[in-house]
């Protein structure tokens, strides 16, 4: 607030937000503007003053920053009272989530990372936890369609090797969601200096998400202990398939290749 000008009721909307960030992550954009005293409209207007589209995208970076907050075991017991005799409302959070990102995700932005990819000699893809998930889908399928992609998720002492093999015009991406290891931000920092493209998928405007040359957003609210992976995989599946068809013919050779591949080594049987 202090480094622009901003409308009072800019400031009492941000206020209000600061005052109680859990309860104005969950509340509607009516909501907000009851506690601070002013219109929904004012509402909409105070998350766009600050970069954001609007109203859904603010609360869900608040929702996403106090989540990150909790440590694990209060993550989880905040989640145990609110879900609480509900054994399928993960399910219904990550379908919530979906259509989230569904609004939200571009193509453009999908097909500048595929680009990227396909147009770098190598492509590194660090994740620890249950970030490694994605980052798997992302590198076992780009490298079936014939991309040097491949994950990094061992100890940091591995990650800094596989960011030294890294070349001018390379790349690299990662995870920022919720809780992101102490390592992952130096070794970006280190990659971003020797000239290396960083892509980053976060679920909030964090350093790491700032320092990226290409940034995805993502929800990642859970019901659950921890955050939910759905979205994260379910871009990384986006960017496999923006890759397969940057050069279909090209795919289709690939993956023809692949097949025969799994054939004559018997490493893949159809029942």
């Amino acid at each position: 607030m202090s480094q622009r000008r901003l409308s009072p009721g800019t400031r009492s909307v941000l206020k209000a937000i600061a005052n109680d960030p859990e309860t104005a992550s969950y509340c509607s954009a009516a909501a907000l503007a009851e506690v601070a005293g002013v219109n929904v409209a004012t509402v909409v207007r105070a998350a766009q003053a600050i970069d954001f589209t609007g109203w859904s995208e603010l609360s869900t970076e608040i929702r996403n920053r106090f989540l990150s907050s909790l440590d694990a075991d209060k993550h989880f017991v905040r989640n145990t009272s609110i879900s609480a005799g509900q054994a399928v409302s993960s399910v219904g959070k990550d379908l919530e989530l979906l259509g989230l990102l569904s609004e939200s995700l571009s193509e453009e932005s999908i097909s500048t990372v595929a680009d990227m990819i396909t147009s770098s000699r190598s492509t590194k893809v660090l994740a620890t936890g249950a970030y490694v998930a994605p980052g798997t889908v992302l590198a076992h399928n780009a490298q079936g369609l014939g991309y040097n992609v491949s994950i990094s998720s061992g100890s940091t002492t591995s990650m800094i090797n596989s960011i030294r093999l890294l070349q001018p015009g390379d790349c690299l991406l990662t995870f920022s969601i919720w809780k992101t290891s102490s390592s992952i931000v130096p070794l970006c920092e280190l990659a971003k200096e020797r000239g290396v493209h960083l892509i980053v998928v976060a679920d909030q405007h964090s350093h790491l998400a700032e320092l990226a040359d290409q940034l995805i957003l993502v929800p990642s609210e859970g019901v659950g202990p921890m955050a939910s992976v759905t979205c994260a995989v379910s871009v990384a599946q986006c960017i496999v398939g923006a890759i397969a068809n940057l050069d279909s013919q090209r795919s289709a050779e690939m993956l023809e290749e692949l097949q025969s591949m799994w054939s004559r080594t018997q490493a893949v049987i159809s029942d």
